[in-house]
């Protein structure tokens, strides 16, 4: 899942999982959307990507129900998951404006897109 900071407005919101569809912040500055393979992502130049693991965020959720449900006197529990900014070419393609996002071709002509999620042994 990759979320979109605005610098402008500062909202922070998610791409929608429907690809092509284009999301943009409160101040319509910043924008973005999947391309077709559903992973690369285009999106305005004056915000930043930040990538969530999908798997480690569930297990997450996961974790915090339960001791919601069976450890209500846990005082404070914190639940981490990984995250990441994009940083390979070509898994983020920045444009100008929203209006190139809108614009911008829906197929990736590049099938192998690298995840730069750093690896825990």
């Amino acid at each position: 899942m990759k979320l979109i900071y605005c610098k402008d407005c500062r909202d922070f919101f998610n791409l929608p999982n429907k690809i092509g569809k284009l999301k943009a912040c409160r101040c319509q500055k910043s924008a973005g959307k999947y391309l077709s393979d559903g992973l690369v992502a285009v999106v305005t130049d004056n915000c930043v990507v930040a990538g969530i693991d999908n798997n480690t965020f569930h297990t997450s959720l996961v974790r915090q129900n339960d001791a919601l449900e069976n450890h209500p006197d846990w005082p404070r529990v914190d639940f981490f998951f990984t995250g990441w900014i994009p940083t390979i070419p070509g898994e983020v393609i920045k444009v100008k404006t929203v209006k190139e996002v809108k614009k911008y071709p829906f197929v990736v002509e590049k099938k192998t897109i690298y995840s730069t999620m750093p690896v825990s042994s």
